[in-house]
C-alpha cells in the first residue's frame, strides 16, 4: 500500500474548491482559485484542474496537490 494520499474535489463557493482526503472524507484544504468557477473541479493524480472566469476571460488553472500551489494558467 502506498502512502500517497488520494483526493477528491468539490466546489465550495463561487471562487473556492474544497479538497478532501478520499480515504477519510476529511476536509484537507480550501483553494481560492482567483475567479468565478465555471466548470466542476477535477483531480487526476496530484493535479487539480478547474476552469474559472475573471474579468470576462476564461482560464483553465491547474494546482498541484497536496499543497494547492498554482501550477499553470491557460487562457481558453
Amino acid at each position: 500500500m502506498s502512502n500517497t494520499k488520494q483526493f477528491i474535489a468539490q466546489q465550495g463557493s463561487n471562487t473556492t474548491v474544497k479538497v478532501f482526503e478520499a480515504a477519510t472524507g476529511q476536509l484537507y484544504r480550501v483553494i481560492t482559485v482567483g475567479g468565478n468557477i465555471v466548470s466542476q473541479p477535477y483531480i487526476a493524480g496530484s493535479i487539480l484542474t478547474v476552469t474559472v472566469e475573471s474579468a470576462g476571460k476564461k482560464q483553465v488553472k491547474t494546482f498541484s496537490l497536496p499543497y494547492g500551489s498554482l501550477k499553470t494558467t491557460i487562457p481558453v
